[in-house]
């Protein structure tokens, strides 16, 4: 019984869902805090995403637009509202980090091409 405590078992957590929780929060604050591509932003540098460990939904998209890099909400935009609604998925659901995550490919709005 201790051993089955030990391992979480029964309680609804585990030691490894407690690491996984820890490591994806330190990744989190690690890309959140990026800056590396900033000499090339034309906006600089702002992360925007939202997962955990919890999310039984990931969403990957490209690299997020203007309208998104000013409000730091993933899918802030009509593409996001469509989603939403292709999915049927309310907002408060979909902002939930601990049930959907939403990555970008390209963490930073990259500004727009030439042409």
């Amino acid at each position: 019984m201790a051993r089955s405590r030990e391992l979480g078992i029964g309680n609804g957590k585990s030691a490894g869902s407690t690491r996984a929780s820890r490591a994806m929060d330190t990744l989190l604050a690690e890309i959140r805090a990026c800056q590396i591509c900033a000499a090339h932003l034309p906006l600089g540098p702002r992360p925007v995403l939202q997962a955990s460990a919890t999310a039984r939904l990931l969403i990957v998209s490209q690299a997020p637009g203007r309208k998104v890099h000013m409000s730091g909400v993933p899918f802030d935009d009509v593409s996001g509202a469509r989603l939403r609604a292709w999915l049927q998925i309310a907002r408060d659901p979909y902002y939930d980090a601990r049930r959907v995550a939403l990555v970008p490919l390209g963490f930073c709005f990259p500004g727009r091409a030439p042409g």
